[in-house]
C-alpha cells in the first residue's frame, strides 16, 4: 500500500436486524490506519448479487468448506449442488497471539500476569488519532473551555484550566437508564465547584460525528457509568484517569451474575485492566432497583416472586439487568469523588486501596506509585476474595 488512503474498511454485522453503523463504529475504526471511510460489510453485495474486487482482506473469518446442496443460495441453477464451496464464517473473537491474553479470567492469573493488550490498544489509537490530527490537544482545551463557560464556572477571558477536573456521567435514552442522573450532578455542582470539579452528562447518541465522540471523552478525568457498552469509550480516558463501573444488582437468582463480579474484572471492564488508567467499581444495592417498590423488602419469598414475574403485574421482563433503569445513590457518587478526585489524595497503591475499602469500592485497576520515593507508576490490582459462602448465581453455568 502506498499509502493508508489505499485502505477502506468494512464493518460486518452478521445479524441482519442490527445493520446500522454507529458513530461509536466509526469512532473506533477511526483509531485504525484507513482514510476515514467506513461503510457495512453488505454494500460490496448490493441486492446480494455477486461482484469481482481486486483484493479483499478478512478479518476474523474462518475458512470451511461445503457443499452447494448444504448452503442457502439465491439461484441454485448457477452451481451443482454436489460441487465443494469454500465459505467464510464469521468468529466470535480474533485469534492473535498478541492478544489471546485479554481473554484470560483466571483471577489469579489476571493479578499477577502482564498482559499488555489492552495498554498497547490505547497506544495504537491515540497514536493513530493524533497522526490524523495534530490540533486534537488544543481541540480538547477547547472543549473543556466551553463546557466550564456553559456551566457558568468561568467566563470567557479565564485561559488556565489545568487546575480543572471533568468527571462525564454516562447517559442513555433507552435501555439502563440512570434515573436520578440530574440529582446527582446538582449534587456534583453545589459540593465540589469550589474544588474545581465539574460534572457533565455524556450522551454519545448526541454526538455529531466520531470526533466529537474522541473530544467528549477525552476530556474527561473520570468517567462514571452502569456496565454496558457505553463504558467502552473510557478507553479514550487520558492517562491517570478514572472509570467507576457501577455493578447492577443481580441476586443469585437472576441471569447475568457476572455483571457484578468483584473477584475479578467485568467483561467490560477487562478492556481497563494493565492500562495506565484506574478501574473501580461499586455494587449496586436492592433500592437501585424501581420495580416492586410497594412489595415488603424483608419478605425475600415475595419480592422475588414479583421480580421474576411469578405474581400478577411481575416485573421479569424491565427486571433483566440489560433492560433495567437505575438509581445511584447520590452518596456514591460524592465518596468516589472525594476519596479519588480530590487533590489531597495521593497516588500511593496502598493508600489508593485503603479508600476503596473504606467506601465499599472495588478497585480493579490501579496505576499507581509503590512509595512517596517510587516516581514510576505500575498497574496493580486489588480484586476482592470470592466469598464461597455466598450463594452463587443458578445460572453461572450457562454462560
Amino acid at each position: 500500500l502506498r499509502s493508508n488512503d489505499d485502505v477502506q474498511m468494512y464493518v460486518h454485522h452478521v445479524d441482519r436486524r442490527k445493520q446500522r453503523l454507529f458513530e461509536g463504529h466509526r469512532l473506533f475504526l477511526g483509531g485504525l490506519p484507513n482514510n476515514n471511510k467506513f461503510e457495512n460489510f453488505l454494500s460490496l453485495m448490493p441486492n446480494d448479487s455477486c461482484r469481482c474486487y481486486t483484493k479483499l482482506v478478512f478479518c476474523g473469518y474462518d475458512v470451511e468448506n461445503a457443499t452447494a446442496s448444504s448452503l442457502p443460495t439465491p439461484n441454485s441453477t448457477i452451481v451443482d449442488p454436489d460441487d465443494n464451496i469454500t465459505v467464510l464464517k464469521p468468529r466470535a473473537l480474533i485469534n492473535n497471539p498478541k492478544t489471546a491474553c485479554s481473554m484470560n479470567t483466571d483471577p489469579h492469573s489476571l493479578k499477577h500476569g502482564n498482559c499488555a493488550a489492552y495498554r498497547k490498544l490505547r497506544r495504537d489509537l491515540f497514536n493513530t488519532y493524533s497522526e490524523k490530527d495534530p490540533m486534537l490537544v488544543q481541540k480538547i482545551h477547547q472543549y473543556r473551555r466551553q463546557i466550564l463557560i456553559q456551566k457558568g464556572f468561568i467566563s470567557n477571558n479565564t485561559s488556565n484550566l489545568d487546575e480543572w477536573k471533568f468527571v462525564g456521567l454516562a447517559h442513555r435514552k433507552y435501555r439502563r437508564k440512570w434515573l436520578n442522573i440530574q440529582e446527582v450532578t446538582s449534587m456534583c455542582d453545589q459540593k465540589f465547584e469550589r474544588y474545581k470539579i465539574v460534572c457533565i452528562t455524556i450522551d454519545v447518541e448526541e454526538a455529531d460525528s466520531p470526533e466529537e465522540q474522541l473530544l467528549m471523552h477525552r476530556s474527561l478525568h473520570a468517567f462514571i457509568g452502569v456496565h454496558g457498552a457505553q463504558l467502552t469509550q473510557g478507553v479514550l480516558l487520558p492517562k491517570h484517569g478514572y472509570i467507576l463501573e457501577l455493578l447492577p444488582w443481580v441476586p443469585f437468582y437472576l441471569w447475568g451474575g457476572w455483571v457484578a463480579s468483584t473477584h475479578r474484572p467485568t467483561p467490560l471492564g477487562i478492556i481497563f485492566h494493565n492500562t495506565d488508567l484506574n478501574h473501580v467499581g461499586y455494587p449496586l444495592g436492592r433500592e437501585s432497583v424501581p420495580l416492586c417498590l410497594h412489595v415488603d423488602a424483608s419478605d425475600e419469598k415475595l419480592e422475588r416472586a414479583c421480580l421474576m414475574n411469578e405474581t400478577k403485574g411481575g416485573a421479569l421482563k424491565k427486571f433483566r439487568w440489560a433492560d433495567r433503569d437505575f438509581n445511584v445513590p447520590v452518596k456514591v457518587i460524592e465518596d468516589f469523588i472525594v476519596s479519588f478526585l480530590l487533590k489531597e489524595n495521593n497516588s500511593i497503591c496502598d493508600d489508593m486501596h485503603k479508600r476503596a475499602e473504606q467506601k465499599n469500592f472495588v478497585l480493579y485497576n490501579a496505576f499507581c506509585q509503590r512509595n512517596m520515593n517510587q516516581t514510576r507508576y505500575i498497574a496493580e490490582k486489588y480484586f476482592r476474595v470470592q466469598d464461597k459462602e455466598q450463594p452463587s448465581n443458578i445460572h453461572d453455568n450457562e454462560r
